[in-house]
């Protein structure tokens, strides 16, 4: 093997290493220690709403209500209230459900997530929601969207 070969791998370990380190608003890897945050980029790839369903472990249309709670999941999230109206994939753990809106945007813990188009569930409504658990570890854990922007709108009526 030559070093044509070589190179492309060594430079796509050090750049992967860097994204999974996490990276600071300047560019620069963040430490992990006291006083120091954690940074995460992920880049999701756009799903349709067949590959949202297959995804998802929970499909729900629900009435969406925002909160003044927060959670902290490698960045902070507002809480919204979903009331469970129709369940099209999954068992619903109850009638009213904790979900955050998956941030498209560089996360840091203990910081605001933000979005680049606005979070998806701050207009309340009606939606049909695409959702994974944000800990699977955790029974009472909040749900979130697969992928950022992961809501229908339902029509209302």
């Amino acid at each position: 093997m030559g070093w044509g070969r070589i190179v492309p791998v060594v430079v796509v370990a050090v750049l992967a290493s860097g994204v999974l380190a996490g990276c600071g608003a300047d560019g620069r890897i963040q430490g992990i220690g006291p006083g120091t945050s954690v940074s995460s980029c992920i880049d999701y790839v756009p799903l349709t709403a067949a590959e949202r369903r297959d995804a998802a472990d929970l499909v729900v249309d629900a009435r969406v209500t925002r909160t003044d709670r927060t959670v902290e999941l490698g960045g902070v999230y507002d809480v919204h209230d979903a009331e469970v109206t129709k369940v099209a994939k999954g068992d619903a753990p109850g009638t009213t459900i904790e979900v955050v809106s998956t941030s498209d945007k560089c996360t840091t813990s203990g910081e605001p997530v933000e979005y680049l188009d606005g979070d998806v569930l701050a207009d309340e409504g009606r939606f049909r929601l695409y959702l994974t658990k944000a800990d699977p570890d955790d029974d009472d854990s909040v749900w979130q969207l697969v992928v950022p922007g992961a809501a229908d709108p339902l029509a209302t009526g």
